[in-house]
């Protein structure tokens, strides 16, 4: 990319002009569009990765109103995986986004894979069993991944780190997904998202508290790590 358009420059001019022409050619599946895979595609997006496959079988709810980037009261009730595919391409032209209202499960993630030939994925999938199949295809493919981990319950970003998976302490969904990928013959090789702050104490009856200043941070993480693994 000799010539970056209008809406790259400011990123151009950090990165350079051959990062830049890496992002431009980069496929990234992002699963999961709430809180902090929001944040995150819309940094990749902004930041000049081309092609985007958004993935998630949900649709916007009041409660994503306090936290997630693409929610809006004009957006409740339609599919994450539209809206926000359609929200990127107003805001990033250079980025190809397309939605798929799916739900990823073991015996439809290399389908998906297949379909969406990425160079990278990136997991925010809240559900376990998902989390662990799509991550076991990916490290079976060698495809780099990026997970987040558990954000609920917490209050502090600076307490988020990026490291291996094999790397994580505290948090029960990381030791969740290490065993889970142990038992499927893996040790580490996925880049994740986690927080050394211990989740505050689930309450009964009373919905797990997520907070926009940590679940936003997690997304902007990823997609810092999997920009600078892109443009290498």
């Amino acid at each position: 990319m000799s010539e970056p358009p209008a809406t790259l420059r400011r990123v151009f001019a950090l990165l350079g002009a051959e990062a830049m022409a890496r992002l431009q050619a980069a496929r990234v599946l992002v699963v999961g569009l709430g809180a902090v895979g929001g944040a995150c595609v819309e940094a990749l997006a902004r930041s000049g990765v081309g092609h985007l496959w958004l993935v998630d079988a949900d649709v916007f709810e009041a409660s994503n109103l306090n936290r997630q980037p693409f929610a809006s009261l004009e957006a409740l009730g339609r599919p994450k995986a539209e809206v926000t595919a359609g929200r990127l391409r107003q805001i990033a032209p250079t980025c190809a986004a397309q939605g798929e209202v799916a739900r990823v499960a073991a015996d439809n993630v290399a389908a998906l894979l297949d379909r969406a030939r990425p160079d990278a994925v990136v997991d925010a999938i809240d559900d376990v069993r998902a989390k662990i199949a799509l991550l076991d295809a990916c490290l079976r493919r060698g495809v780099p991944a990026w997970s987040a981990m558990g954000a609920a319950r917490k209050r502090d970003p600076s307490a988020l780190r990026v490291t291996d998976l094999a790397q994580t302490q505290v948090c029960p969904l990381a030791r969740l997904v290490r065993q889970g990928l142990r038992a499927l013959g893996h040790e580490g090789g996925v880049r994740c998202v986690w927080s050394n702050e211990r989740p505050l104490p689930a309450q009964r009856d009373v919905p797990m508290g997520s907070y926009m200043p940590v679940t936003a941070a997690a997304g902007l993480f990823l997609a810092a790590d999997a920009i600078a693994a892109l443009t290498r």
